[in-house]
């Protein structure tokens, strides 16, 4: 029997010039040996990340995600199959796609990631009011 889930959509914001931002993919612990793992980019589609055989495969990744992506080494024990992506830019913005295959496991979830453009000017603001206030609406 061949299963095939879609997870939920996620959305991520990381301001620009962030040392790496999160993105998230959790599913079922105990994955078996012979998973396949795949990071997808769409618009433009490249692969991002591949984890097969239980290891990385840097090869299969698109020259621009190079030494650029990580994913946890017990990967396949937690369920925890998150992509950290390092220095996002503005053309790292978009919708990701974490894909788990094996031979009777298909699931997708999606991420929406969103690099917001770096704030100018901050340190300069005389504003005091935070950002987020502790005050009821």
């Amino acid at each position: 029997m061949f299963c095939f889930v879609v997870l939920s959509v996620c959305q991520v914001e990381v301001e620009e010039g962030a040392e790496s931002v999160l993105l998230p993919c959790k599913t079922t612990e105990n994955l078996p040996e012979d998973v396949l793992v795949m990071w997808r980019h769409y618009d433009p589609y490249e692969t991002v990340h591949v984890y097969q055989n239980g290891s990385d495969q840097p090869d299969q990744q698109n020259q621009v995600y190079r030494d650029r992506t990580e994913m946890k080494e017990d990967l396949l024990r937690t369920g925890d199959l998150s992509l950290t992506l390092k220095s996002p830019t503005d053309r790292d913005g978009g919708r990701y796609r974490c894909i788990v295959t094996s031979r009777n496991i298909r699931r997708v979830k999606s991420v929406d990631l969103r690099v917001k453009e770096r704030s100018r000017n901050r340190s300069s603001s005389t504003d005091p009011t935070p950002l987020m206030a502790d005050q009821p609406v």
